[in-house]
């Protein structure tokens, strides 16, 4: 894991001067709560783990819970979290990794019923 200085360079890059953000599943984070197992502690990894080819590029790095992280595993293209299923996606014209959740029967995408 990367030193907290370095941590912190990505959570400004993702989050600004925000002491508190969500990861991708929509669990709280805290900025000072890095490498801390509680509530709100997080984690930086890459979308595309490294021992399935991923680089160590800040285009291929996330911010996750600690807990998304464990439940994540080594689980890619397709990760399934809280009984939810996001796909991970790699653009390779801009070189950039992207997570889309995929919608269920409950999901109204956006419709007002």
């Amino acid at each position: 894991m990367m030193d907290y200085k370095e941590a912190l360079k990505i959570w400004e890059h993702e989050f600004g001067d925000k002491e508190y953000s969500y990861d991708f599943t929509g669990k709280k984070i805290k900025r000072s709560d890095y490498l801390v197992k509680n509530q709100v502690g997080w984690v930086v990894t890459y979308l595309k783990p490294l021992e399935l080819g991923g680089e160590t590029n800040l285009s291929n790095t996330i911010i996750m819970h600690h807990r998304t992280f464990e439940d994540r595993g080594m689980q890619y293209p397709q990760v399934i979290i809280d009984n939810r299923v996001y796909n991970i996606h790699h653009c390779e014209k801009d070189d950039y990794y992207y997570i889309e959740r995929e919608l269920d029967e409950s999901d109204n995408d956006g419709i007002i019923l």
